[in-house]
């Protein structure tokens, strides 16, 4: 049944303590990287976090969250799917969930680099797909990533996951010298550029020979923003 309410929560809503405790709650668990003080009052940061959910699904966002509304409904919809199906190391998901977890466009390029690298006599297997804005940061505190956010974060207004970036390995060399020597890292970087994809080899800084993304580096701003960051 989910979380129901006895009167409108935020913009011009009647805001009572207990109402506005369970929709900050279903907030938090939408947009878990920025969590909302669960404190009860529907002030100017639960009215925005309102409207950037709305954003996903209404032109003109009111900021309320009314009792029986689309707005709860969908609320309801996506933060019980946020909380169980995504959380956790996402290194360690299935290969079809790593999947699941990139954006449509996305996927359909990344579902033609494994094959064609297959049919080369490679073992592709995809590391991160989507990955949290807290991992995101638990990789940057251990020098492993230097932007605390990335194309790997991406993810719809409703929490749900879109990443824009994936890691590719072959299982049998990691990041290893032997896939160097093998010439695993040259195919991917050939077979990502023929698909559309930019390639992490390519960089001028640090070389990132696993990566491939939808967008080039110039658009991280933009789907931070889309992503409800910014």
């Amino acid at each position: 049944m989910g979380v129901t309410i006895s009167g409108s929560v935020g913009r011009r809503g009647d805001n009572r303590k207990s109402d506005t405790r369970n929709v900050q709650k279903l907030l938090n668990a939408v947009f878990p990287a920025t969590p909302l003080d669960v404190d009860g009052i529907s002030g100017p940061k639960t009215i925005r976090r309102i409207e950037r959910f709305q954003k996903g699904f209404m032109k003109r966002p009111d900021g309320r969250v009314d009792p029986e509304s689309r707005t709860l409904r969908r609320l309801n919809a996506a933060a019980p799917g946020v909380q169980k199906k995504w959380r956790g190391d996402s290194t360690k998901w299935s290969e079809r969930k790593k999947l699941v977890s990139l954006d449509d466009r996305f996927l359909s390029k990344v579902v033609r680099v494994l094959e064609a690298l297959e049919s080369e006599g490679f073992k592709p297997k995809i590391v991160y797909a989507w990955r949290s804005l807290a991992e995101q940061h638990r990789l940057v505190a251990e020098g492993k990533s230097r932007t605390r956010f990335s194309f790997h974060n991406a993810q719809k207004k409703t929490g749900v996951p879109g990443s824009y970036a994936a890691d590719i390995i072959d299982q049998r060399w990691g990041w290893g010298r032997e896939a160097e020597a093998a010439g695993f890292w040259r195919a991917l970087g050939r077979i990502a550029k023929a698909h559309g994809l930019y390639w992490g080899g390519d960089w001028r800084t640090v070389k990132d020979f696993a990566h491939v993304q939808f967008y080039p580096n110039s658009r991280l701003g933009a789907v931070k923003k889309q992503s409800g960051f910014g």
